[in-house]
């Protein structure tokens, strides 16, 4: 006899609640779209439900409760209503955790389903802070989940994001939990994953006795399920223009056949009415509407992160960060959310889109030998060969910089040259640079680091009065 069970993946949708501009590909380079949003993920859940009733569950790889002007402000409680709406089964989390550990656990209670993290850990008492795992019953077939959460928010995020907390890359309690699970006599076992695609495959590779993987944090779009060993993996894209739907069937207790849909969320998708009520209700959406849908100017370009080498929107950032302090070169991390903004009229909401955390710009005094070394040691972290050294995110944003390099090469030896303006970066030279977040220059970094009495909107704002956006110059990285 056979039996089936239909999963809805959903990951790394960054709180956008609404349709917004994303990246596609194309035959002619990186193109933007209005897609995506909350109403219409409710409406392809109940499409499910309805084809597959009573089999379907819902499941989220976090980065949910942050991305979004709103969401900061709130801290995440504007997102509770519709979580709840979807149906969530379970998630877990990374940017979630931005407003402490203790406030992310108390949102298990709020949203009526509990967060998995097998691998985060008190710090004191070294007891697992959130549950590990979770069993469901669909007819009568159970699938057992197992939750890792991020593994670099204690090495590549704010103290707020990690105190507290350990965190482990998660592979033994991968392990652990995956061999109870089938002695419990589970049927499916899933891993609900934070670690990014890379990190889940290699995972994969060295824990048996997993069925499937939903992998989230790298925002991979992948069309086509991948089998690593017994192993399923999929990723649904990201911010919320996309989701995943697999439907595993089993007989005589393994997997006989896979139906599998990576659904953009485009035009084509009607939203959900009751969803778009409801939004359109919230008080904390209203209250902020009006400041988010001024006009501050104009933007000549798409602006997009779609690139691991650069993007538009972040030489945008960078750009005003120099134009308001007069700096030659500027920093900022290589973020993976924001989606895009079609060239034209420029919202106070497209600017949260760039940088929702609204960072205060900071200076610091780098020599050559430290912007070397720096730039180095993103390019090992955001390429490197070992997937669990890769701390996440895009190469690091730079606006001054030409940096000539070979992707190839071990770590310490990739780059070839760096040019700073039309001058050859000189190694005992000091530097004035400006960035925002740890994560573009790291507190150990540096000399003379002060903060300015500008953060990244204003400085933005500012920029726009005297003109509209432009740049014809894409090349800061260039791989040779």
């Amino acid at each position: 006899m056979t039996k089936s069970v239909s999963i809805i993946q959903i990951n790394d949708t960054h709180a956008n609640l609404f349709e917004h501009g994303d990246v596609r590909y194309s035959h002619s380079g990186f193109t933007v779209e209005k897609v995506g949003g909350y109403a219409r993920i409710m409406t392809k859940i109940n499409e499910y439900k309805a084809r597959y009733t009573e089999e379907v569950l819902i499941f989220d790889n976090g980065d949910t409760l942050h991305g979004t002007y709103e969401a900061i402000e709130t801290k995440g409680e504007v997102m509770v209503p519709y979580l709840k709406m979807l149906g969530v089964d379970a998630m877990t989390f990374h940017w979630d955790a931005a407003y402490t550990i203790p406030h992310l656990k108390s949102f298990e209670q709020k949203l009526g389903y509990p967060i998995l993290a097998a691998n985060v850990y008190d710090e004191d008492t070294n007891d697992l802070i959130f549950p590990a795992t979770a069993i469901f019953e669909v007819y009568d077939l159970t699938v057992g989940v197992i939750g890792l959460a991020s593994n670099i928010i204690r090495s590549n995020m704010p103290e707020p994001f990690w105190r507290g907390a350990i965190f482990t890359d998660g592979i033994e309690e991968a392990k652990k939990h995956a061999a109870r699970l089938k002695d419990h006599g589970v049927d499916v076992v899933l891993l609900l994953s934070h670690l990014g695609y890379p990190q889940d495959i290699e995972l994969l590779k060295q824990v048996p006795g997993i069925d499937l993987c939903l992998s989230g944090h790298t925002h991979n779009r992948i069309r086509t399920p991948q089998k690593i060993n017994d192993a399923l993996i999929i990723q649904s894209g990201a911010l919320a223009s996309s989701i995943g739907f697999i439907r595993l069937t089993l007989d005589k207790g393994k997997v006989s056949e896979v139906e599998h849909e990576y659904v953009l969320l485009d035009e084509t998708v009607e939203e959900d009415d009751k969803m778009k009520e409801a939004l359109a209700a919230d008080p904390t959406l209203k209250k902020h509407a009006a400041f988010l849908a001024e006009v501050v100017g104009e933007t000549k370009l798409d602006l997009h992160r779609g690139s691991s080498f650069y993007g538009t929107m972040d030489y945008f950032l960078l750009d005003a960060m120099r134009d308001v302090t007069g700096a030659a070169i500027a920093f900022s991390n290589g973020w993976r959310y924001g989606g895009a903004i079609e060239k034209g009229v420029l919202t106070r909401r497209d600017l949260y889109q760039i940088v929702p955390m609204n960072p205060v710009l900071q200076m610091v005094e780098l020599t050559g030998n430290q912007i070397w070394k720096l730039l180095e040691d993103n390019l090992e972290s955001t390429f490197s060969t070992s997937p669990f050294k890769q701390m996440g995110g895009y190469i690091k944003r730079n606006a001054g910089l030409k940096v000539y390099f070979k992707l190839e090469n071990p770590y310490g030896q990739r780059i070839q040259q760096i040019f700073v303006g039309e001058n050859e970066l000189t190694p005992d030279e000091i530097y004035d640079v400006v960035f925002v977040t740890e994560q573009a220059v790291p507190k150990d970094v540096g000399s003379n680091r002060r903060e300015l009495s500008i953060r990244a909107i204003e400085a933005m704002e500012r920029y726009l009065e005297k003109t509209a956006y432009d740049r014809d110059d894409f090349e800061s990285y260039i791989p040779v």
